[in-house]
Protein backbone atom coordinates (compact mmCIF):
# COMPACT_ATOMS: atom_id res chain seq x y z
CA UNK A 1 0.00 0.00 0.00
CA UNK A 2 1.11 3.51 -0.86
CA UNK A 3 -0.45 6.69 1.11
CA UNK A 4 -0.36 9.95 -1.28
CA UNK A 5 0.01 12.37 1.31
CA UNK A 6 1.65 15.96 2.25
CA UNK A 7 4.18 16.04 5.45
CA UNK A 8 2.09 19.08 6.62
CA UNK A 9 -0.95 17.65 6.16
CA UNK A 10 -2.83 16.85 9.57
CA UNK A 11 -5.36 14.43 8.01
CA UNK A 12 -2.25 12.51 6.37
CA UNK A 13 -0.48 12.77 9.82
CA UNK A 14 -3.40 11.33 11.56
CA UNK A 15 -3.06 8.12 9.06
CA UNK A 16 0.84 8.42 9.79
CA UNK A 17 0.41 7.77 13.59
CA UNK A 18 -2.22 4.77 13.09
CA UNK A 19 0.52 3.05 10.40
CA UNK A 20 3.57 3.63 13.13
CA UNK A 21 1.24 2.25 15.91
CA UNK A 22 0.16 -0.64 14.33
CA UNK A 23 3.61 -1.62 12.19
CA UNK A 24 1.66 -1.54 8.83
CA UNK A 25 3.37 -1.50 5.87
CA UNK A 26 2.57 1.30 4.28
CA UNK A 27 4.81 3.56 1.95
CA UNK A 28 4.57 7.01 2.10
CA UNK A 29 4.57 8.94 -0.75
CA UNK A 30 5.45 12.83 0.11
CA UNK A 31 2.53 14.40 -2.34
CA UNK A 32 2.21 18.28 -2.63
CA UNK A 33 -1.96 18.14 -3.69
CA UNK A 34 -2.10 22.01 -5.39
CA UNK A 35 0.42 20.41 -8.39
CA UNK A 36 -2.34 17.97 -8.89
CA UNK A 37 -0.09 15.15 -9.67
CA UNK A 38 -1.17 12.49 -12.56
CA UNK A 39 -1.10 9.80 -9.42
CA UNK A 40 -3.09 12.22 -6.94
CA UNK A 41 -5.46 12.90 -9.25
CA UNK A 42 -5.85 9.19 -10.64
CA UNK A 43 -6.91 8.13 -6.87
CA UNK A 44 -8.78 11.10 -5.70
CA UNK A 45 -10.67 13.15 -8.28
CA UNK A 46 -10.86 16.29 -5.92
CA UNK A 47 -7.31 16.33 -5.87
CA UNK A 48 -7.14 15.94 -2.49
CA UNK A 49 -4.68 14.07 0.20
CA UNK A 50 -4.48 11.79 1.78
CA UNK A 51 -5.12 8.89 -0.79
CA UNK A 52 -4.47 5.24 -0.04
CA UNK A 53 -3.28 2.99 -2.80
CA UNK A 54 -4.09 -0.53 -2.27
CA UNK A 55 -2.71 -3.11 -4.41
CA UNK A 56 -5.05 -4.90 -6.49
CA UNK A 57 -7.99 -2.40 -5.32
CA UNK A 58 -9.32 0.45 -5.49
CA UNK A 59 -7.91 3.58 -3.90
CA UNK A 60 -9.62 4.95 -0.85
CA UNK A 61 -9.97 8.55 -0.05
CA UNK A 62 -10.56 10.85 2.76
CA UNK A 63 -8.52 10.73 6.36
CA UNK A 64 -11.93 9.01 8.80
CA UNK A 65 -12.58 6.63 5.82
CA UNK A 66 -8.65 5.35 5.26
CA UNK A 67 -8.16 5.35 9.18
CA UNK A 68 -11.31 3.26 9.26
CA UNK A 69 -9.37 1.06 7.02
CA UNK A 70 -5.87 1.03 8.57
CA UNK A 71 -7.74 0.01 12.00
CA UNK A 72 -9.38 -2.96 10.07
CA UNK A 73 -6.21 -4.01 8.97
CA UNK A 74 -5.63 -5.22 12.73
CA UNK A 75 -8.43 -6.58 14.55
CA UNK A 76 -6.90 -6.61 18.19
CA UNK A 77 -5.86 -3.04 17.92
CA UNK A 78 -6.66 -0.45 21.10
CA UNK A 79 -6.36 2.58 19.64
CA UNK A 80 -10.41 2.70 18.78
CA UNK A 81 -12.91 0.53 20.67
CA UNK A 82 -14.42 -2.12 17.90
CA UNK A 83 -18.03 -0.95 19.11
CA UNK A 84 -20.51 0.38 21.29
CA UNK A 85 -20.74 4.14 23.11
CA UNK A 86 -16.88 3.84 23.15
CA UNK A 87 -16.68 3.31 19.79
CA UNK A 88 -19.34 6.41 19.29
CA UNK A 89 -17.46 8.70 21.06
CA UNK A 90 -14.00 7.62 19.80
CA UNK A 91 -15.36 8.91 16.41
CA UNK A 92 -16.80 11.84 17.96
CA UNK A 93 -13.74 12.96 19.11
CA UNK A 94 -12.26 12.48 16.05
CA UNK A 95 -15.01 14.27 14.41
CA UNK A 96 -14.49 17.40 16.62
CA UNK A 97 -10.43 17.39 15.62
CA UNK A 98 -11.27 17.20 12.02
CA UNK A 99 -13.49 20.42 12.10
CA UNK A 100 -10.58 22.06 14.30
CA UNK A 101 -8.29 21.05 11.23
CA UNK A 102 -11.01 22.34 8.66
CA UNK A 103 -11.16 25.41 10.22
CA UNK A 104 -7.60 26.08 10.57
CA UNK A 105 -7.36 24.86 7.25
CA UNK A 106 -10.24 27.49 5.73
CA UNK A 107 -8.48 30.14 7.75
CA UNK A 108 -5.13 29.17 6.60
CA UNK A 109 -5.96 29.79 2.47
CA UNK A 110 -8.01 32.91 3.66
CA UNK A 111 -4.57 34.15 4.63
CA UNK A 112 -2.66 32.67 1.37
CA UNK A 113 -5.20 35.49 0.11
CA UNK A 114 -4.52 38.34 1.74
CA UNK A 115 -7.91 37.58 4.30
CA UNK A 116 -7.34 37.74 7.64
CA UNK A 117 -10.24 39.13 9.87
CA UNK A 118 -13.87 39.76 8.89
CA UNK A 119 -17.00 38.11 9.97
CA UNK A 120 -15.74 34.35 7.83
CA UNK A 121 -12.61 34.41 10.27
CA UNK A 122 -13.78 34.99 12.94
CA UNK A 123 -16.28 32.00 13.01
CA UNK A 124 -13.90 29.86 12.30
CA UNK A 125 -11.60 30.89 15.43
CA UNK A 126 -14.94 30.96 17.44
CA UNK A 127 -15.33 27.02 15.99
CA UNK A 128 -11.69 26.17 17.02
CA UNK A 129 -11.81 27.88 21.04
CA UNK A 130 -15.26 25.68 21.48
CA UNK A 131 -14.31 22.59 19.93
CA UNK A 132 -10.88 22.93 21.83
CA UNK A 133 -12.86 23.46 25.32
CA UNK A 134 -14.78 20.19 24.20
CA UNK A 135 -11.64 18.51 23.75
CA UNK A 136 -10.89 19.40 26.94
CA UNK A 137 -13.64 17.86 28.93
CA UNK A 138 -12.96 15.04 26.75
CA UNK A 139 -9.48 13.78 27.95
CA UNK A 140 -8.97 10.61 29.91
CA UNK A 141 -5.63 8.51 30.60
CA UNK A 142 -6.07 6.09 27.92
CA UNK A 143 -3.96 6.63 25.08
CA UNK A 144 -6.37 5.88 21.75
CA UNK A 145 -6.59 7.11 18.17
CA UNK A 146 -8.98 10.43 19.55
CA UNK A 147 -6.28 11.27 22.15
CA UNK A 148 -3.32 11.04 19.18
CA UNK A 149 -5.85 13.11 16.92
CA UNK A 150 -5.75 15.60 19.49
CA UNK A 151 -2.44 16.41 19.79
CA UNK A 152 -1.71 16.18 16.15
CA UNK A 153 -4.61 18.68 16.08
CA UNK A 154 -2.56 21.13 18.78
CA UNK A 155 0.52 20.65 16.94
CA UNK A 156 -0.78 21.80 13.73
CA UNK A 157 -2.32 25.21 15.48
CA UNK A 158 0.91 25.56 16.59
CA UNK A 159 2.51 24.92 13.28
CA UNK A 160 -0.14 27.48 11.49
CA UNK A 161 -1.46 29.52 14.21
CA UNK A 162 0.50 30.15 17.62
CA UNK A 163 -1.75 32.44 18.51
CA UNK A 164 -4.05 30.26 19.40
CA UNK A 165 -3.35 29.55 22.62
CA UNK A 166 -4.94 25.17 23.34
CA UNK A 167 -2.56 25.52 26.48
CA UNK A 168 -4.86 27.67 28.42
CA UNK A 169 -7.05 24.55 28.41
CA UNK A 170 -5.09 22.52 31.20
CA UNK A 171 -6.37 19.11 30.04
CA UNK A 172 -4.95 19.55 26.19
CA UNK A 173 -1.69 21.12 27.70
CA UNK A 174 -1.15 17.85 30.12
CA UNK A 175 -2.38 15.43 27.11
CA UNK A 176 0.30 17.41 25.32
CA UNK A 177 2.66 16.83 27.73
CA UNK A 178 2.43 13.05 27.95
CA UNK A 179 2.09 11.76 24.31
CA UNK A 180 4.63 14.72 22.34
CA UNK A 181 7.16 12.19 22.51
CA UNK A 182 5.55 9.01 21.93
CA UNK A 183 7.81 7.18 19.12
CA UNK A 184 4.21 7.61 16.36
CA UNK A 185 3.74 11.36 17.28
CA UNK A 186 7.63 12.35 17.06
CA UNK A 187 8.35 10.31 13.71
CA UNK A 188 5.39 12.07 11.78
CA UNK A 189 5.67 15.97 13.19
CA UNK A 190 5.88 17.86 10.22
CA UNK A 191 8.82 19.80 8.92
CA UNK A 192 9.15 23.32 10.12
Amino acid sequence: MRLLASLTSPYARKLRVIVHELGLPVELVDTAPLDDGAELLAANPLGKVPALLRDGLPALVDSPVIARYLLSLSPGQTLLPPDGEAHWQALQGEAIVDGILDAAIIMRFNALQGVTSGLWIDRQRAAIARALAVLAERVGETVDYPALCTVIACEYLDLRWPDIAWRDHAALADLHARLAERPSLAATRPPV
